[in-house]
């Protein structure tokens, strides 16, 4: 009888892991939207990786939330207000499990953040700012609301683009892998600044002890530096160009020194808007949308040497902005924010090649994807 018990006893333990452990198919995600039309902010969603199912959770009014940033716990969302000169972050917690969002506070900034960045070892979140060419830094307080703290760091000059290129536009904030310094890239000047991170980052609450302006590395002119992602041996770095279509391969050196190692044409059409960057999780393959004519995701296939072949394309909705892959790399989420909608790829993992699944979310203007497993 004990003997019946414990093996009894075995397979409920067993079925009770099975049944309440999380669905590793099973992600929280975020989507951060312009609200000029139907659109009031933050939309958060359940989705299923294999049968691409999703299930609205809530929404919180924000004006123009263009970009998103998770803590690493997932215990906090802080969002952009892109808003000209009412421009501002606003910081809320958040609840993975119900996707629900409470608003903490909310900090003024310079005009125009287009992309904000979670940076854990100095408990700040850093914006680049598009219409002020400016880097706002702002201190995290200990309940995850936003300090009073903040610094803001301008740039000047310009390039050679008429009306795109006449003052900074900077577009994206990047961590080095080491910590020791921020990236930041400029569409204005064709410009890469460099933003050093004192040896004692998070043990100073002062943030302008911890950040310093640096140097700057100069792109080609009228290139348009977009987005940059790093890879995971912290080898290399990839950049999209906005202006040119290049995408930059870029070797990572001592004291995060960038150096130019290939250039390769992503936009064939030469249109001027390609936005964003992302590579697969096994890093053997990266992607790059491109807008304002054939818009679609570029498709390129990663050499030993960390450069790039282009291996394909897939058509998407229109102005395809911000695009994720889910952390299994099998699907991938493209933000159509001109057609209104969410648009669902299935991911071959040994080709790296697309196959539109057919399904969408409908949210008006999404820009901006993230997920929380």
């Amino acid at each position: 009888m004990k003997r019946i018990f414990f093996f009894l006893s075995i397979m409920l333990s067993h079925f009770c892991m099975q049944a309440c452990s999380p669905d590793s198919s099973t992600l929280t995600m975020l989507v951060g939207t312009y609200t000029g039309g139907s659109s009031v902010g933050v939309y958060t969603f359940r989705i299923n990786t294999v049968d691409l199912t999703y299930e609205p959770l809530s929404q919180v009014e924000i004006d123009n939330p263009s970009y998103l940033t998770v803590s690493p716990d997932h215990k906090f969302v802080y969002a952009v207000s892109e808003s000209g000169n009412r421009s501002s972050i606003s910081a809320f917690t958040f609840n993975k499990d119900a996707g629900t969002l409470r608003f903490l506070n909310n900090k003024q900034i310079e005009a125009g953040p287009c992309y904000i960045l979670y940076h854990e070892h100095t408990q700040s979140v850093v914006t680049a700012n598009y219409g002020s060419g400016t880097v706002s830094i702002v201190q995290i307080a200990a309940d995850g609301s936003l300090a009073d703290q903040q610094i803001s760091f301008t740039y000047e000059g310009q390039s050679i683009v008429p009306r795109r290129q006449t003052s900074p536009h900077l577009h994206c904030i990047a961590a080095t892998p080491d910590n020791k310094a921020i990236f930041a890239t400029d569409l204005g000047t064709d410009k890469i600044h460099k933003i050093d991170i004192a040896p004692s980052q998070g043990q100073s609450k002062d943030i302008n002890l911890i950040f310093t302006k640096s140097s700057s590395f100069e792109m080609e002119p009228g290139s348009g530096p977009r987005h940059i992602i790093f890879n995971k041996k912290h080898t290399f770095a990839y950049l999209i160009n906005e202006l040119s279509g290049m995408v930059s391969v870029l070797s990572l050196g001592a004291d995060n020194n960038l150096a130019l190692k290939q250039s390769i044409l992503a936009d064939t059409l030469l249109a001027g808007g390609s936005a964003d960057i992302h590579l697969s999780p096994d890093e053997k393959f990266l992607y790059a949308s491109t807008r304002l004519k054939g818009d679609g995701i570029v498709i390129f296939s990663v050499n030993g040497d960390g450069t790039l072949k282009r291996i394909g394309y897939h058509a998407t909705g229109r102005h395809p902005r911000n695009f994720a892959i889910t952390p299994d790399g099998n699907v991938m989420l493209v933000a159509c924010k001109d057609s209104g909608m969410i648009q669902i790829f299935n991911i071959n993992k040994q080709t790296g090649l697309l196959t539109d699944s057919g399904k969408t979310i409908p949210v008006d203007q999404p820009v901006c994807i993230r997920f929380v497993q």
